[in-house]
């Protein structure tokens, strides 16, 4: 049977469909879930016009808005952030007081977060000229006869180191050989000549340009050159038999070294996982280890790491560079 035209089928169709979107229309809005509130809000580099602003967010595609707390209410201040404002073109000797919230992302059911705790500071009344602290006295390792690493003690400062400058005694002057950045107190110096005493000092600077005071120096010598190089066996023993074997080879001999060999003894019931910077062979209760191609060449005054890992009743022993037996172990 039929009505006005219309199967009976197709009919009841319709009415499941009306009734399926009355449900739909009638059903309670889910409410978006709201981002976790910004943390560890915090501004550093404070100075007279400048300061940085950090802080820990979740950074959804829309970002963080920024506020300035002004005369009694919060106000935008900047928005599409992500952990991390420049603050710029403030007043000297003004107290601030800032605030951050995560914007809403309704498209993926987030709505906007509480606001993070609010931060005061104040600038600086006037440009800034106090100068880094002191920096610590260079120390020095992996001296080679023409490598040597410098290091010191980092400087601080009222706003913030901006780098070092690390000189050099030449013929009784201080020389500027390295700028360096804030980061940078660790430098590894080449080109230096065999069994000679070099002496180095470090002096920081701000942004401003203000300059420490100059580090007290610190003095080096460099090894001599020998007929073979230096070989320092390093050996550890785990429990159950586990070891580590770690070589450092430095090359303290007057030319570059290619195509060299690490030989060690080692049961030959002995697993071993294999080796690092070069290939490992074995035969009976002998093995070697060869160079690889990204470091078949040991230059004068380089170095290298070589070494292997392995399980034995009895740890290896003998090890040799080029023939030449290693120290330590």
């Amino acid at each position: 049977m039929t009505r006005l035209g219309i199967p009976r089928i197709v009919r009841g169709l319709i009415v499941a469909l009306a009734l399926g979107l009355s449900g739909l229309a009638s059903a309670p809005a889910h409410a978006d879930t709201a981002l976790p509130a910004p943390t560890g809000l915090e501004v550093l580099h404070v100075a007279d016009t400048t300061a940085d602003m950090y802080w820990s967010s979740s950074c959804y595609s829309t970002g963080d808005v920024v506020q300035r707390y002004v005369n009694g209410s919060w106000q935008t201040y900047a928005t599409g952030t992500c952990e991390y404002l420049a603050l710029t073109g403030l007043t000297p000797g003004t107290t601030y007081k800032f605030r951050v919230y995560s914007a809403a992302v309704p498209d993926i059911g987030y709505a906007q977060s509480p606001p993070s705790a609010a931060i005061s500071f104040t600038t600086l009344s006037g440009p800034d000229t106090v100068p880094p602290s002191k920096p610590g006295t260079p120390s020095f390792s992996g001296v080679t006869t023409t490598v040597v690493g410098v290091y010191w003690g980092q400087s601080t400062d009222n706003v913030q180191v901006t780098g070092y400058y690390l000189q050099e005694l030449v013929n009784g002057a201080w020389t500027t050989i390295r700028t360096v950045a804030p980061s940078g107190n660790s430098q590894g110096i080449n080109g230096l000549s065999p069994a000679t005493s070099y002496t180095f000092a470090v002096i920081a600077f701000d942004a401003r340009g203000n300059l420490s005071a100059r580090s007290d120096p610190g003095t080096v010598t460099t090894s001599a050159v020998t007929a073979a190089p230096s070989c320092q066996a390093n050996l550890q023993v785990y429990g159950g038999g586990g070891f580590t074997l770690t070589a450092t080879i430095v090359n303290t001999t007057s030319a570059a070294i290619s195509g060299w060999s690490f030989g060690f003894s080692l049961v030959s019931t002995a697993s071993v996982n294999g080796a690092f910077n070069g290939v490992l062979a074995r035969s009976g209760n002998t093995g070697v280890i060869t160079a690889a191609p990204y470091d078949a060449t040991i230059g004068q005054g380089g170095s290298l790491v070589v070494g292997f890992t392995g399980t034995a009743a009895t740890a290896p022993s003998g090890f040799s560079f080029d023939g030449v037996a290693c120290t330590g172990a």
